[in-house]
């Protein structure tokens, strides 16, 4: 089995090795995408959650897409500087800052995620309508498998 993982052929590689290969290409292609947008991957994901939510804090928000708030900081202050994202103190803990998007934010996630859509949709093969399910519980069950369930159910 360990010369498996070694083989250097997609089409012979183990799947736990053809998994995160494919996984970095679309990564990759995706990146791509959302620049065409002005956007990095991270940056769709926060205007996308915000999106769908209330006031969410810059902790919370950090922990939904796995980075930490350190890392998020950057991201959230290019979004607020363009206008597509709002910093509030909460009321009840001047300690926690809230993230919302803003109406600039929601034009700019509108735009960004019919063209990422339409450049996904052009790069990516379509499973047969039989085999669809089938790959979608595979990756879902490799998700929880791997302690992402927070991945898992978005």
């Amino acid at each position: 089995m360990h010369e498996a993982l070694l083989e250097p052929r997609p089409e012979r590689m183990p799947l736990a090795r053809l998994l995160p290969r494919v996984g970095t290409a679309v990564a990759r292609r995706f990146a791509r995408a959302a620049a065409e947008h002005g956007l990095t991957p991270t940056a769709f994901g926060v205007l996308g959650l915000l999106a769908g939510s209330d006031a969410v804090s810059h902790r919370e928000l950090a922990a939904h897409l796995g980075l930490a708030p350190g890392t998020l900081t950057p991201v959230v202050d290019t979004l607020e500087a363009r206008g597509e994202l709002r910093r509030r103190r909460d009321r009840g803990d001047r300690r926690v800052v809230r993230l919302s998007i803003t109406n600039a934010g929601r034009e700019r996630l509108r735009e960004a995620s019919g063209g990422i859509a339409a450049a996904m949709g052009a790069a990516l093969p379509e499973p047969a309508p039989e085999h669809a399910a089938i790959v979608r519980d595979y990756l879902l069950a490799v998700l929880s498998a791997t302690g992402d369930e927070e991945g898992a159910r978005e």
